[in-house]
């Protein structure tokens, strides 16, 4: 056998083994499961698509912060150069220039500092902006830089020579303020870089949970600069991971209810059935059903089924029990009967035994007296064990029959003993009949005889056999008999040993005649 035949014998026992709810609990989450993964694989692209979208505000957001950064180095530039345009500002006006970009910087739309200058030299500035030298112009000509302290944002109007014309600046703080919005993550991280340099905007970014992290990121003043924004999330929020394991509990719940109800309303009252069923006794009138509350029709008709088969199965052993009272009455009034039909035959006979004119007549009425009594006496001992059902007793029957044997023998007879050695066997009626009256025709030979002792012994030789033996002088053939009576004796004894279906064996040297016997069980004692 290969390990595929061993496996798939192993799987069949193993099914074969197991509880109908365990097995009820596979099926239905074997079955469950293909729609369990579909639900999965949909809440993944759902997720995904979910993300996507989130990913498609981030870099709107993103672009707008773009734009406000745009908007404000767009405006001071161009503020700075119509400045410049209005032609050079003399050096007693600076006090006035000054003022002016004062007014400038103090509006929402221009934030910063400013100053204009003139041959290379500041003219004019904002009140706190310290410009005291000359400016070189930024190293590309763009106009636009991050200061080398990373904390300033620095945009210039260079004419064509390429002199300075006017300088604005802005703050860290200023730029972060144009960037926060309320529906920024704690996590996101925004910053300007450019130039190899970079002006930190926003800080706070950390990996989510699960880890992760997106970089975003937008072109600033033409492409001069870069809008950076960096935001850990984890790799599923709750509500996402929520939407993906729910399919799952789903399934698993599914299951479990699907069993649940199955066993609980189902197989549950089924086995306590089961249980009452097989409790049921022969004898038990009632079947003891409990009492189920399952919603089953098919389960309380089965129970109602039950019942009704235990009601007709009571009925029918009532009438059983019935009959068979009665027929124990019938055979006890027969067993009355034939009892006294042999007391009355037995009289009969003694009466005329007494009443005989000859020996001979009385002697015929006592050796048949004898062979009724002993047909009584298996009788008696055949209805003994009529309750038992074991069969006839041979034991008590032998005594019983030795017995009155000696009570009627003839007067010449008298002192003639009687022994019995008989073990605890029984045998059936016919083969009960058939002993005792062999007996009776032995021991009766022997009285005629002359004998004085007959030994009348049983020994089981076998399970199912016994081995009966008679033994006396008589049957030597050493005390002279009546030849009549000794060849009536044969012709009798043999008749009976073809009866009981076994072989008489005569032993004359010991006078013993034995034969086998069928016996149908052996007693106590």
């Amino acid at each position: 056998m290969d390990e595929s035949q061993e496996r798939q014998g192993w799987i069949a026992s193993t099914m074969t083994t197991a509880s109908t709810g365990a097995k009820m609990l596979l099926f239905l989450s074997l079955g469950l499961l293909p729609l369990g993964l579909i639900a999965v694989l949909a809440s993944v692209e759902s997720a995904r698509e979910n993300n996507t979208q989130d990913y498609e505000e981030v870099r709107a957001r993103l672009e707008l912060k773009a734009e406000r950064i745009n908007g404000v180095i767009g405006r001071g530039m161009l503020m700075l150069k119509g400045a410049s345009l209005t032609g050079a500002l003399p050096v007693q006006d600076a006090a006035r220039c000054g003022a002016m970009l004062q007014n400038i910087a103090a509006s929402e739309q221009l934030p910063g500092r400013y100053a204009l200058f003139s041959g290379g030299l500041p003219v004019c500035k904002t009140a706190g902006y310290q410009v005291d030298q000359a400016i070189a112009p930024p190293a590309d000509r763009s106009g636009v830089e991050i200061a080398a302290d990373g904390r300033t944002l620095r945009f210039a109007v260079i004419d064509a020579a390429g002199a300075v014309q006017g300088v604005g600046e802005v703050d860290r703080e200023q730029l972060a303020a144009l960037v926060e919005a309320p529906e920024l993550s704690e996590t996101a991280s925004i910053f300007l870089s450019g130039g190899g340099r970079r002006l930190q905007l926003r800080d706070g970014v950390r990996k989510g949970a699960l880890g992760g992290e997106l970089t975003f990121s937008q072109p600033v003043a033409g492409d001069r600069l870069t809008l950076n924004m960096v935001t850990g999330r984890a790799a599923l929020s709750p509500v996402e991971f929520l939407v993906i394991i729910l399919p799952i509990l789903m399934w698993i719940a599914a299951a479990l209810i699907g069993w649940l109800i199955v066993d609980r309303l189902l197989l549950k009252p089924l086995a306590r059935m089961q249980r009452a069923v097989a409790a049921y006794q022969p004898g038990d009138r009632d079947l003891a059903l409990p009492a189920s509350a399952s919603p089953a029709r098919e389960i309380g008709e089965l129970g109602q089924a039950f019942a009704r088969v235990t009601q007709t199965v009571s009925r029918h052993e009532a009438e059983l029990e019935a009959g068979l009272e009665r027929q124990i009455r019938l055979v006890r009034e027969v067993h009355h009967r034939v009892k006294n039909n042999l007391q009355v035959v037995a009289s009969l006979l003694n009466l005329h035994a007494r009443g005989a004119t000859s020996p001979d007549a009385s002697a015929a009425y006592a050796s048949i007296q004898r062979r009724v009594d002993a047909l009584a006496v298996v009788h008696r001992n055949h209805y003994a064990e009529l309750e038992d059902n074991r069969g006839v007793a041979l034991k008590p029957l032998l005594s019983e029959l030795g017995a009155n044997l000696r009570a009627n023998a003839p007067a010449e007879a008298a002192s003639m003993q009687i022994r019995m050695s008989v073990e605890p066997v029984y045998a059936t009626q016919d083969v009960a009949v058939s002993v005792a009256f062999l007996v009776t025709e032995l021991v009766e030979f022997a009285m005629f005889c002359g004998a004085r002792l007959v030994t009348v012994a049983m020994e089981q030789v076998r399970p199912n056999a016994s081995l009966l033996s008679i033994e006396s002088e008589a049957l030597q053939g050493k005390i002279e008999c009546d030849t009549k009576l000794a060849e009536r004796f044969d012709r009798i004894v043999t008749g009976l040993s073809r009866q009981l279906r076994s072989v008489l064996t005569k032993d004359l040297e010991t006078g013993r005649y034995s034969l086998e016997i069928a016996i149908v069980g052996r007693g106590d004692g």
